[in-house]
């Protein structure tokens, strides 16, 4: 219905028929859960459904939308969210261990489509075809969700809504909720401030947890060193006393 809507150029319902699909994609994996039935069939269909629903949906929205006037570079841009995005869930897939994940690796697909039709909808459709400017951003942001979908940046999973979610990732369910709290009072219009804080926050925090890494090493190195001299110098007190005892019985 997206794609139909799409070359109807009704945009923003074609935008809204994008969250319905986001809102199946949560759905799916609570219904397994509940009836005990998560299995390798579902993961492989579920990713068949992403590539339509968050790949093939959004790249006609967007080169229908503009990026149709750009030539063969508009389709090479507007092609990105459904190559990456289906690269990262075959990564995904092989790299599954379980039904259970801590973090994802690289930019979630529904993601990357909630932030490309954020932006649609935060600035309006005919505010972008009528604006160079967000035009061009909007092409950096498309390449730019999907050199993340492909990377191995993390990000985080949402918790589970449950007590047990909350008591175990009590900041990242109450930065979850007032996400949702201001996209919905905003009926979606500050959906992607919200998002494009979450798809930096990634890149940071990786960066973050990898100087992190780098300061801890140097620090370890140090005391390895430190360590070391002080072995050395024990070595070398030790050689000298027994010298001592050796002249001194001589």
């Amino acid at each position: 219905m997206s794609i139909v809507s799409a070359s109807q150029e009704q945009f923003v319902p074609a935008l809204w028929y994008i969250v319905l699909s986001a809102l199946c994609d949560s759905l799916d994996g609570l219904m397994a859960r509940l009836t005990n039935s998560a299995s390798e069939f579902g993961v492989e269909l579920d990713s068949l459904a992403d590539v339509v629903g968050f790949g093939v949906a959004p790249s006609y929205l967007v080169y229908a939308l503009v990026l149709h006037t750009f030539g063969t570079l508009g389709v090479l841009v507007a092609v990105t969210p459904l190559i990456m995005g289906a690269l990262r869930l075959a990564r995904f897939n092989v790299q599954l261990v379980g039904f259970s994940k801590d973090h994802f690796t690289g930019m979630p697909i529904p993601l990357s489509a909630l932030t490309l039709i954020s932006f649609v909808l935060f600035f309006g459709p005919e505010a972008i075809r009528a604006d160079v400017t967000l035009q061009y951003a909007l092409i950096g942001l498309t390449a730019g969700c999907g050199a993340l979908m492909i990377s191995t940046v993390p990000y985080p999973v949402v918790p589970k809504l449950t007590p047990r979610g909350f008591r175990e990732h009590p900041v990242k369910m109450t930065l979850f909720l007032l996400a949702a709290l201001v996209a919905v009072l905003s009926r979606g219009e500050y959906l992607f401030p919200v998002l494009l804080l979450l798809i930096v926050s990634g890149p940071l925090f990786s960066a973050g947890r990898k100087m992190r890494g780098v300061v801890r090493g140097r620090a370890l190195d140090r005391d390895d060193g430190s360590v070391a001299d002080d072995q050395e110098g024990e070595d070398e007190s030790t050689e000298t006393s027994a010298k001592t005892t050796i002249d001194s019985s001589t």
